[in-house]
């Protein structure tokens, strides 16, 4: 796969993102409330369909992605966005990729656990639930 890792990097209203699409480790941390959520993550959707893209059809990662999401808040019109990039994720699922997101959340923090099952419920991709301590 010729595709370069995507990166961003944090500010105090946009999130950590790392996609390698190497070691297949995929991660999103911290804050999504874009001032303009549109711009933020359209470039990382558009990367998101070149990797399916080279991924289907029906060839097989070696190992697991995983998707490690760790929010501490989420916008609205970030979730929206999010949903788009489980959306593209889980049509690779489908097509037999072995794929994992892994929800991470405060333990203190029950309505981000929430949100996670919400997102469960709307997708088959396996979801795995974290709880990591303040």
């Amino acid at each position: 796969m010729n595709l370069e890792p995507f990166i961003s990097v944090a500010t105090e209203s946009t999130p950590h993102i790392l996609f390698d699409p190497t070691s297949l480790q995929f991660e999103m941390k911290g804050e999504s409330r874009p001032e303009n959520a549109k711009a933020f993550y359209d470039p990382l959707i558009e990367w998101i369909k070149k990797f399916c893209e080279q991924s289907l059809p029906g060839k097989d990662f070696s190992s697991k992605l995983q998707l490690n999401v760790h929010f501490d808040y989420f916008s609205s019109s970030s979730a929206k966005y999010l949903m788009n990039i489980f959306a593209r994720l889980e049509e690779l699922y489908k097509s037999g990729s072995k794929i994992e997101i892994c929800w991470i959340y405060n333990e203190i923090d029950i309505e981000m656990k929430e949100s996670g099952e919400e997102f469960q419920k709307l997708l088959s991709i396996p979801f795995v639930f974290k709880v990591v301590k303040p």
